[in-house]
Parts: structure tokens; C-alpha cells; sequence
């Protein structure tokens, strides 16, 4: 039960998998595979206009009326990205009128094929949305399912009617569920490999994109931006004399320290072997008095080890404005925890950025 809770309660996708999408630069290939796919789907309702019916004017109507709404889904795609409720709407929208379509259909066994589509926009709400809107999806496609077997089996036979209603079931419930998994692995994959596998902090490519958050979740009274490079004093030291296990414990302690001393609007990175870089917001220009923080910290840690610290701040719509600005502010750091270790260590530098 706890699991079924669980699958229930899983959160929307969409923003994550936009923004996956975006970092990726795969953005404008998604629009152009939806754009194909709304294009194509406007075969369906252009077929209907070839087909005998008592009356040829509902006929042209359900014809124009729909290919000119798959046109137009395309030309939406192309032309922007949707919002999450957009997304969610068209999603429900489109199953509603595959099942329409079908129902609609004077033939059963086309009406049954065209239940087999909206294992199509299950498959886009597996990707995309909640599990409650791809079972919304799926009870349409048995109702589909069933009112289109009813009717074949009354002109062919029940064999043949369950034959066709198996071949729904199985379209509309292990394609979204495959894409469902790999969506899934998507993220374990896209946290993974944001992270440094040893701390459990941000790698740079993490940080790199990390940033914007901390950007966008600044407090008000927050004016500036700060980044601060933190390097451990003579740490080959301590590899050298106790193993490199014995360092690993180290990067852990400190990690597990800086975790607690930045809040959780900061992002936290290990940028390299024995450097971390730090990004988060504050109220003034000078953050002398964190990176100070940090400094003292590390050298009360059991482990016998000390740190230089450099930091640096811009203006935060400095920063927004230009995405280069963060890179300099990184480097600035950078130069100013080498003055502090030029300077012997366990010490805090600022550069004036």
C-alpha cells in the first residue's frame, strides 16, 4: 500500500525534464519531434473526408476541424515551449479526441486501431507528468477499448474483439510504463552526474547550473553574489603520511562541515582534489565574515588540517545580466585564496571585484 502511495504521489516531471532538455541543448529537437508528430496526426481526421457518410457536411467538418487543430499544434510547438499546465492541457485534450475519433469511427476495426494512439499520449504524459494524469490516459483507453470491442464482436466474433482489446491493453500500458522507467532513469542519471561521487556535492558542470538557483532563491536585503574558493592547507601531507583513506575522511569532514555552514540556497562544489567553490548570496559587498566562518571551522576539526579561503562579489544584476561575469567571479576567487596561501595559509583573502 505504502508503495501504491508512494507511485501515486510522485511529483509533476515537467520542469525537470524541461530544464534537462534546455542544459542539454535538446530542446529545439523535442519541438521538432512534437511538431512532426501533431503534423502527422492530422492524417487521421483528413481521412474521414474520403469516407461514406449519411451526412457530408458533419463529414468536411470533423475533417477541416480537425487537421486544421493538428496544424496548429504544430505550429505551437515550433514556435515556443509550453508551460507546465499548457502541457498538461494539451496532454488531456489530445486523449480525449483520439478516443473521440475512434468512437466516431463507422468501421469497429478502425475505431479499435485508433485506440492503439493513445498509447501516444501516454507515452508523453509518462515523460512529462504525474501518474494520476497518465491513469486518466489509460481509463480512456479501456473505455475506448471496450465500446470499440462491443462493436466488433457484434460484426465479427468475441475472439477476435479480445484479440483486439489485448493489443490495446498491451500498447497503452507497457509503452508509457517503458518510458515511464526510462524517465526515471533519467534523473538518477542527471543527479548523478552532477554530483562528485565521493561528497555528495556539486561537480563544476553541477555548479555551472547550480548557480541560477542560487540566483533566482537570493533573500530580499540580498544585494550581491559571492563566490569563495576554499582550498586545504599542505593536504598531499596528509595523503602522503596517512593514506589516501585517511584523506577521503578529510574531504568528507569538511564537506559534511560546509553543509552545515551554507544555507541551503547555496550551492556547494568540490572542484577539485582538495578545492571546494561556493556560491550564495548576501547583503553586502564584503563576505569576509562567512568565508572568516569557514576558515575557523576547518582548522577546529579533528583532523588536523586548515584551509585558505578567497572570495568574491558582484552585484546581483551584474550578474544576471551577464553569464560571463560568473566565470570572472570564480577566477577572482580563485586569485585571492592564492594570496592567502602565499601569505601562509589558514587565512581569508578578498579581491576586489
Amino acid at each position: 500500500m505504502a508503495r501504491l502511495i508512494a507511485w501515486w504521489n510522485q511529483p509533476d516531471q515537467f520542469e525537470w525534464v524541461t530544464d534537462f532538455l534546455r542544459r542539454r541543448g535538446l530542446l529545439r529537437s523535442a519541438q521538432i519531434i512534437m511538431a512532426i508528430v501533431a503534423a502527422s496526426s492530422s492524417l487521421a481526421p483528413l481521412a474521414v473526408l474520403g469516407q461514406q457518410h449519411r451526412n457530408p457536411v458533419v463529414s468536411l467538418t470533423i475533417g477541416i476541424t480537425g487537421a486544421a487543430f493538428c496544424m496548429w499544434m504544430m505550429w505551437f510547438w515550433l514556435s515556443r515551449w509550453p508551460t507546465r499546465r499548457q502541457s498538461e492541457l494539451t496532454a488531456a485534450l489530445g486523449a480525449i479526441c483520439v478516443a473521440t475519433w475512434s468512437l466516431g469511427q463507422p468501421s469497429p476495426a478502425v475505431a479499435a486501431l485508433g485506440c492503439t494512439a493513445l498509447a501516444v499520449t501516454g507515452g508523453y504524459i509518462a515523460f512529462f507528468h504525474t501518474n494520476k494524469l497518465l491513469l486518466f490516459n489509460f481509463a480512456i483507453a479501456v473505455a475506448a477499448a471496450v465500446a470499440a470491442g462491443v462493436r466488433l464482436a457484434e460484426q465479427t466474433n468475441i475472439a477476435t474483439a479480445l484479440a483486439a482489446f489485448w493489443l490495446i491493453w498491451l500498447l497503452n500500458s507497457a509503452v508509457p510504463l517503458g518510458i515511464r522507467g526510462t524517465t526515471l532513469a533519467m534523473s538518477q542519471y542527471a543527479v548523478r552526474s552532477d554530483e562528485d561521487p565521493l561528497t555528495g556535492l556539486l561537480n563544476r558542470r553541477g555548479f555551472d547550473e547550480a548557480v541560477g538557483g542560487v540566483l533566482a532563491g537570493a533573500r530580499p536585503g540580498d544585494t550581491h553574489l559571492a563566490v569563495l574558493m576554499v582550498d586545504l592547507d599542505d593536504f598531499k601531507r596528509i595523503n602522503d603520511s596517512q593514506g589516501h583513506a585517511a584523506g577521503d575522511r578529510v574531504l568528507l569532514a569538511v564537506s559534511n562541515l560546509l553543509r552545515q555552514h551554507i544555507p541551503s540556497a547555496g550551492a556547494i562544489c568540490r572542484a577539485g582534489g582538495e578545492e571546494f567553490l561556493i556560491a550564495l548570496t548576501v547583503p553586502s559587498r564584503d563576505a569576509s565574515s562567512v568565508a572568516a566562518l569557514l576558515c575557523q571551522a576547518i582548522a577546529r576539526l579533528s583532523h588536523s588540517v586548515t584551509a585558505s579561503v578567497g572570495h568574491a562579489t558582484a552585484e546581483l544584476h551584474c550578474v544576471d545580466t551577464s553569464r560571463g561575469a560568473i566565470h570572472d567571479l570564480i577566477d577572482a576567487a580563485d586569485r585571492a585564496m592564492y594570496a592567502a596561501k602565499r601569505s601562509g595559509g589558514n587565512q581569508v583573502a578578498q579581491h576586489q571585484f
